[in-house]
């Protein structure tokens, strides 16, 4: 079956146009009258749902129309059509994972579809909310998260919540007057349109946030500082004049090159943990901060100059953080509770020091962290650790220690042909029939190559060389043995023929 790609919007005016487009194709294919799911009277405990369809019937359709073979796929497909809000569970915990079983569904009504970017106001919600605590607890009781935001908005609407109170109170006398099919079906259509306009954590819009992106993109064009080319060009050429001797195409591999000689001690030397690190290496802890924090040296001694000044904790903690971006998902969990117990909670052996805004907000979502939980105090205790223990550090005697006692390894001279020796065109001439048959084994090494490698590569050599001797002397004998001039006489002989 093809799905019809037209659109009721001309223009995409939304943050994921297309991609709205698409799952609203699918819907609309579903609820054709002739080759969608069969919409019937469902019967939920005492009352009857009509236009209603099972999970099960929801998957058949995927699997028949959109040619899925895969039950998991189908599953997944539905479950984020669910949680986009085009069609919604009707019972009373609204999930929106979709299962292959008997539960009820219902499409959504394409006015609260999240493509109509349908301005849901903080009034409308606070309404919502309030509305909620004047029915049944049992059944429509608010979680943590919806209380505090619901006493937020009390506090900002506190210039017209005797109006959000009276709206309320009017919605709920209507809703007394309904059949109880009426009232399951909007409870459910009203749950699930606004777990799609507000999260869970946050009392904002699912595409709000995209919004804000793009705004602050945009105001980021708006008042960037143009730099003029010359100023751009002279910080690139300081930039690399401070970083030439850490280039490898640039400067040069202190002692040699390992790639193409058989020493391999630049990477012993380069290491990410020395007990002796070179005096380059040293330096470039002091171009910034960061510099310092990404080498693991630097890192340990580091940890050893805020331990004498009893400010190690923040240390400890940055990296803690920078090991929540690597930890697996499975993990995430335990180790921020570990981190917050750690060095956030109030009975925390190695506290650090932040405000309480950054505080209170870590605590809220330590139910559901994310990886970013800590950006925040991160960067708050980075940008503290920077003006105080980095710029001591610089000053310190244990630095200057470091720089004393750093090793400066000695270059070492590279032969111009390093990838053959002169013993292997010696050993070549004097070569006997035992050196032939080491070379047909390809036993016989020089200077680290094969060679059957080497043999080649002399021997192209050689070839080029006289290629460009013969060219030389068939240019020199005709430029003085012939006259390249046309002869006149010849040229009139060849007019009469």
């Amino acid at each position: 079956m093809e799905i019809s790609h037209n659109h009721l919007l001309s223009k995409p005016s939304y943050p994921r146009y297309f991609a709205f487009q698409k799952m609203e194709n699918v819907i609309k294919a579903m609820q054709h009258r002739q080759t969608g799911i069969a919409l019937k009277s469902q019967k939920l405990f005492l009352t009857t749902i009509s236009n209603a369809f099972t999970g099960e019937d929801l998957i058949d359709w995927l699997e028949k129309n959109l040619g899925i073979d895969d039950i998991d796929e189908a599953l997944h497909l539905a479950t984020l059509l669910c949680r986009f809000g085009y069609f919604f569970q009707v019972t009373e915990n609204g999930s929106t994972s979709v299962k292959e079983d008997s539960e009820l569904y219902r499409f959504q009504s394409p006015y609260f579809w999240i493509s109509t970017n349908w301005n849901a106001g903080q009034t409308d919600y606070a309404i919502y909310l309030l509305k909620r605590t004047m029915r049944n607890q049992e059944k429509h009781a608010l979680n943590d998260s919806e209380i505090s935001i619901l006493e937020d908005l009390r506090k900002k609407l506190a210039h017209q919540w005797d109006f959000v109170k009276m709206q309320a109170d009017y919605q709920i006398k209507v809703l007394k007057d309904r059949k109880k099919a009426e009232k399951t079906f909007l409870d459910s259509q009203e749950k699930a349109f606004w777990k799609n306009m507000r999260s869970i954590n946050e009392s904002s819009s699912v595409l709000e946030e995209d919004i804000r992106k793009i705004h602050f993109f945009e105001q980021s064009l708006k008042n960037r500082v143009r730099t003029k080319s010359s100023q751009a060009l002279q910080s690139l050429c300081a930039y690399s004049e401070i970083y030439n001797e850490y280039d490898g195409f640039f400067g040069h591999c202190q002692p040699s090159n390992p790639w193409i000689s058989d020493d391999t001690t630049m990477w012993e030397i380069s290491a990410p943990l020395v007990d002796q690190p070179t005096q380059l290496r040293v330096k470039k802890w002091l171009f910034s901060f960061r510099d310092l924090l990404s080498d693991p040296t630097g890192v340990r001694e580091f940890m050893k100059f805020c331990e004498l000044e009893f400010s190690v904790e923040n240390l400890k903690f940055y990296l803690a953080c920078q090991a929540v971006r690597r930890v697996p998902t499975s993990e995430l969990l335990l180790l921020v509770h570990k981190i917050y117990k750690e060095h956030l909670s109030p009975e925390a052996g190695a506290e650090v020091n932040i405000n309480d805004t950054i505080r209170n907000k870590i605590t809220k979502s330590l139910d559901n962290p994310s990886r970013d939980i800590f950006y925040e105090a991160e960067k708050h205790i980075f940008e503290l650790m920077k003006k105080n223990s980095y710029s001591r550090f610089e000053q310190s005697e244990i630095y200057r220690n470091l720089i004393e006692k750093a090793t400066i390894p000695a270059p070492k001279k590279s032969k111009i042909f390093h990838f053959v020796t002169l013993d292997y065109f010696r050993n070549r001439d004097e070569s006997t029939d035992e050196s032939d048959d080491d070379e047909q084994r390809g036993d016989f090494v020089a200077g680290g190559i094969y060679a059957p490698a080497a043999q080649s590569i002399s021997a192209a050599a050689a070839g080029l060389t006289l290629s460009i001797a013969a060219a030389a002397g068939i240019k020199k004998h005709f430029s003085n043995n012939v006259d390249l001039k046309p002869d006149n006489d010849v040229l009139s002989k060849k007019n009469e023929n």
